[in-house]
């Protein structure tokens, strides 16, 4: 059920680290003509790179950034396949472009050298960062402490080295905002510590960290930003994910933008609590989709959210142990795109548009206050489509 198998720890390839991938993986799209347009917030949940406009390239830049995340590859090949990919081949120097914001005809940089350099750092860390603070969360009760340290860079930004080897606790405020990196360019980073260690090394105060005010020039909105850390690098990425998770499900999900809603709920359909229940029956429940409002008024159901649980689970490893928990990144488009069928007014049945479609069921509780995954898979022949469509009413061409 899981599409990351153990390793053994004497690997010499151990492979990217799946939460960073996922993070970058699950991402929507935010076209932006410059970096001052995109909130810290929408960089948490969506893929942007200044100046690419067009949903195309912007699909190609970031199918090149995670391809030398997962497979760990260099910046000289990350450029070398930037270059040779055909869908980025005219999005290269400098072009003519109107400033939506301003209206004025610039001469705008697209792709060089120095730019693919800042896409490759600014993307592959922050992906780390954020899978490093998934995995700091999990591990929290074995290591509740962590220590900043600098990275390997020649010359250290003053706010930076007067924290190098600061001890505070996982939940201290201070990582809301100085979880590396803290800015571009920056190489800082984070070790987790151990209760022992931490007493035996010293917890250290948490710092008065001065904050300035900082006026966005293209649209000037100011915003708090810490003393020490570049504008948009001042919250925690892998923190505000997991906040957009925790937040939406407690109601916030409902009225959430759709590109924040769509990559917080893949988030939490290829999460570790997802891949728990799926694969080991654990307790609870996980919501990994929301079905459209028009359509959740078919089932007369007081919610949209959909969850799975340990019956979701014993069901798929019956009857389809071959759906992957990365598949499930798939129900939120689903939910928003396929085919929909009405069956005897508990279920909604969901069809994608592949020629063999994935299908996913969703019932009702007697309540109405909740919905349920009940099935998840891939439909084996057209055959079996048609007659499954035969059964149901289209309620969603």
């Amino acid at each position: 059920m899981t599409d990351f198998p153990d390793r053994p720890g004497y690997s010499f390839d151990p492979g990217p680290p799946p939460e960073a991938s996922r993070f970058l993986r699950n991402k929507g799209m935010r076209p932006a003509f410059s970096w001052a347009d995109v909130e810290p917030e929408e960089h948490a949940v969506a893929f942007t790179v200044a100046k690419a406009m067009d949903l195309d390239v912007l699909e190609a830049i970031r199918g090149e950034v995670q391809k030398a995340l997962d497979e760990g590859l260099p910046l000289a090949t990350f450029k070398k396949n930037f270059r040779a990919n055909p869908a980025l081949s005219q999005w290269w120097g400098k072009r003519e472009m109107v400033d939506p914001v301003t209206g004025e005809l610039i001469e705008a940089q697209l792709g060089s050298p120095r730019r693919l350099k800042t896409i490759y750092n600014a993307n592959l860390r922050s992906a780390r960062a954020a899978g490093q603070w998934e995995r700091i969360e999990r591990t929290r009760s074995a290591f509740p402490y962590l220590e900043y340290r600098l990275g390997p860079s020649e010359h250290h930004r003053v706010h930076h080295q007067d924290k190098a080897g600061m001890i505070l606790p996982v939940e201290s405020a201070f990582w809301d905002e100085w979880m590396p990196p803290n800015g571009w360019g920056c190489k800082c980073w984070v070790r987790q510590v151990t209760k022992r260690e931490a007493a035996r090394r010293g917890i250290s105060t948490t710092p008065d960290v001065p904050d300035r005010v900082w006026t966005n020039e293209r649209t000037g909105e100011k915003a708090i930003v810490p003393e020490g850390i570049d504008p948009g690098w001042q919250r925690n990425p892998g923190k505000l994910r997991r906040e957009a998770m925790e937040g939406m499900l407690r109601g916030k999900l409902e009225s959430a933008p759709a590109n924040v809603q769509a990559a917080a709920l893949r988030d939490i359909a290829t999460s570790w609590r997802t891949q728990r229940i799926l694969s080991e029956g654990a307790p609870g429940i996980a919501t990994v989709a929301a079905v459209p409002s028009q359509l959740s008024q078919h089932l007369d159901a007081s919610t949209n959210l959909v969850a799975i649980s340990r019956d979701t689970a014993d069901k798929q490893l019956r009857r389809h142990p071959e759906v992957l928990t990365n598949d499930y990144a798939k129900l939120a488009d689903l939910m928003l795109e396929g085919k929909v069928l009405l069956q005897d007014k508990r279920n909604l049945v969901f069809l994608s548009h592949d020629e063999l479609p994935w299908i996913a069921v969703i019932k009702r509780t007697i309540k109405g206050d909740e919905l349920f995954l009940t099935t998840f898979y891939r439909a084996s022949s057209s055959r079996y489509v048609r007659r499954l469509i035969a059964r149901g009413t289209v309620v969603r061409e």
